[in-house]
């Protein structure tokens, strides 16, 4: 224990008074006449007992009041290695957390509104001349400055919810190493945090050295409950029309409670497409499925909804996609008769189709630059390939169409000269025997809704011969079909952002059962509509900054590129960036909202964006203020504090802070409690009178 004004104490002589009081009695004595004392002696013995001890504690009481009372104007304090500086030059930082986590609620309200009231009672709590800096999720360029307290008063005024998640160690280092420091380089500096202090952020391990006090101030929520969409995704990200989708969401739980048939809903272009019910316990998750058809082409806004409160920025999660209207495929055949024959079963397969595009084009006639423009191109039995059409064929793969390849030809490497370009393995024998393919792969999404069951024994057609190909195959490589010596008939593998079918076999004359059979149809149809771009559903706000445009690749790009926010109608116009495999725009941090975001060329629609809210803010898992001082006394970090009762008035708890924990007030009640202990013996502790 120490004192605030240790000389005060000189005060304790004061004792000396009663000492001589009950040392000098100056009581005046009366004499009472009795005819007999004999009854008396006994009497007189245990009554002069009795008042020496009286006087012993009364005495005892008036030493201590005087002794209590001098300590109280001393002013004792327990120090608590908490004391700021007495620096006259201060400057004080604040961080104000403006996650979406601090929109639950506290017996005071909304936890936002409870930090924004903290940050006031600091900022009034130190003395005039201090200079403030402010901090919040946001990061904001004008906080970058050092502020009086009428300036700060007002930033604090203005902070909103904000969608950004940062780690406190970003703000340590911030106003640790921060440029507005060079203005007060003598100064004392103290950083205040004023947080729910969830496990996500709370990286108490990254702070740096820098000679900063920490002060730590948790807010606790009143109950601890959300129910959320955590993500969804698609089963096959490439959409096309009439296909039936299933999009799969999870959901969690992180409240007391369970929920039980409560509705989840997806809305597609501002019409309902499918409702289904899901129940999820408590502290748990689920995935269910929504299923519904594309039966429009063009550009498709989503938004998966369900209904919790008061977190509500995570009820929702948007999709976007675009479905073409219709696929355009390439059929590349030279002048030899096998290539002529196999280019005439594709080109029967695709003539009355209404979705896909056929074209069917000779090698020496083919214009490369179209090549961009189709999402299938089929090589029938080609032989030898210029340099420039197979170096086209790789660029149009790796932007995302598929390339699908029948090899044939006596010379064959000019084959392997095409296979290479794809990183696929080369061929290193031909196997002359008939076949038979005796396997499919019925688990792959490539037959999904092709089969009504899995057949044991399948009918397959056979084929007169087949290649064989070198043992170094890719690991991503899939079959497909496969013979009976396991060979395989058809494989896939993917090239960047496109893919590579390689048949075995040659489509011809000799091989014309394959071409009838009746598994051709969904290969060669299926191969067209797994053509059909890959697209991200959805991304996420902070974290995905950019976007590979994909079903629009084709569009004739102008310089008038905007990004409309369909929610508020609100601009902004991304980077562009012209690459080898697409169209990259760029908008780094100019997200800040979810929702969708229209792509518009020249005031035309072309592509659209999904964003939604990073879902580390939904998951409620809080530093408790034992858990946080034993976090941070492990880590030995002696210039972090953590403020016990930051709930309460600040300017009591600013002042032990400054002063240790005041003893003051303690003593004064032990002295009034003395002062009462002594009327009390004096007025009830009756002693007969003295003789």
């Amino acid at each position: 224990m120490k004192f605030l004004f240790p000389s005060f104490l000189l005060a304790l002589l004061a004792v000396a008074i009663p000492i001589i009081i009950h040392l000098f009695s100056f009581r005046q004595y009366r004499t009472v006449y009795f005819s007999n004392v004999s009854f008396l002696r006994e009497i007189k013995k245990e009554s002069k007992n009795k008042s020496k001890l009286k006087q012993l504690l009364i005495l005892i009481a008036r030493i201590l009041a005087i002794i209590f009372l001098v300590f109280a104007f001393a002013q004792p304090y327990i120090p608590t290695g908490n004391q700021l500086h007495k620096n006259p030059q201060q400057v004080v930082g604040i961080y104000v957390d403006n996650s979406f986590s601090m929109n639950a609620l506290s017996p005071k309200g909304q936890l936002l509104e409870a930090a924004r009231n903290k940050a006031l009672e600091i900022c009034l709590a130190h003395p005039a001349g201090t200079k403030f800096r402010l901090f919040t999720n946001d990061l904001e360029p004008k906080h970058q400055h050092l502020f009086n307290k009428e300036q700060f008063i007002q930033l604090v005024a203005a902070i909103q919810p904000s969608s950004v998640v940062i780690p406190l160690s970003m703000v340590f280092s911030r106003f640790a190493s921060g440029n507005h420091l060079s203005a007060e380089p003598n100064a004392d500096k103290h950083l205040y945090f004023i947080s729910d202090f969830q496990r996500t952020i709370s990286d108490f391990e990254n702070f740096g050295k820098e000679p900063v006090s920490c002060w730590m101030l948790p807010l606790s929520p009143a109950e601890i409950a959300n129910l959320y969409i955590d993500s969804c995704w698609y089963e096959v990200p490439a959409h096309y029309l009439k296909q039936e989708e299933e999009i799969f969401v999870r959901i969690k739980n992180s409240s007391t409670q369970s929920f039980q048939n409560l509705p989840l809903k997806i809305m597609l272009n501002d019409s309902i497409k499918s409702i289904t019910n899901f129940t999820v316990n408590t502290q748990n998750e689920i995935i269910t499925s929504l299923k519904y058809t594309n039966n429009t082409s063009g550009l498709q806004l989503g938004q998966i909804e369900i209904s919790d409160y008061p977190f509500t920025h995570d009820n929702n999660w948007y999709i976007s996609y675009f479905v073409e209207p219709r696929l355009k495929a390439l059929t590349i055949f030279d002048n030899s008769a096998e290539s002529k024959e196999g280019a005439g079963f594709l080109a029967a397969l695709f003539e009355n189709d209404n979705y896909v595009q056929l074209d069917v084009v000779n090698s020496q006639n083919l214009q490369i630059s179209k090549l961009a423009t189709y999402n299938t191109i089929f090589l029938i039995n080609t032989g030898e390939l210029s340099s420039g059409l197979i170096s086209e064929l790789s660029n149009t793969a790796a932007k995302g169409a598929s390339i699908v390849i029948f090899p044939a030809g006596e010379n064959i490497q000019n084959v392997n000269n095409l296979l290479a370009a794809f990183n696929v393995s080369s061929i290193i024998a031909a196997d002359t025997t008939t076949q038979k393919i005796s396997g499919i792969d019925f688990d792959n999404p490539f037959f999904a809704g092709v089969f009504k069951k899995k057949e044991e024994n399948p009918v397959l057609p056979e084929t007169r011969g087949h290649y064989q190909f070198a043992a170094n195959r890719q690991q991503s490589d899939m079959r497909l079909l496969w013979f009976q010596n396991n060979d395989p008939a058809l494989s896939v593998q993917p090239f960047e952002n496109g893919k590579i079918y390689l048949f075995s076999f040659p489509l011809n004359k000799d091989n014309e059962a394959f071409s009838r059979d009746v598994i051709f149809v969904p290969v060669a149809y299926n191969i067209v509509l797994n053509s059909a771009p890959d697209q991200p559903a959805s991304l996420i706000v902070g974290k995905n900054n950019f976007f590979q445009l994909g079903a629009a690749k084709n569009v004739n790009l102008g310089s008038n590129i905007e990004m409309v926010n369909r929610k508020n109608g609100d601009r902004f116009v991304p980077g562009k960036n012209v690459t080898g495999n697409g169209v990259i725009l760029e908008f780094n941090d100019l997200i800040k909202n979810d929702g969708h975001f229209l792509l518009q060329n020249e005031d035309s629609v072309f592509a659209a964006v999904a964003f939604n809210y990073d879902r580390k803010e939904s998951d409620l898992n809080y530093f408790q203020v034992d858990e946080l001082k034993a976090k941070i006394e492990a880590l030995q970090m002696k210039n972090v504090k953590v403020v016990e009762n930051a709930e309460g008035n600040f300017a009591e708890v600013f002042d032990e802070i400054q002063n240790g924990k005041q003893l003051w007030k303690w003593f004064i009640l032990m002295a009034l409690l003395m002062i009462l202990a002594e009327v009390a013996l004096i007025r009830f502790w009756k002693s007969q009178p003295k003789t």
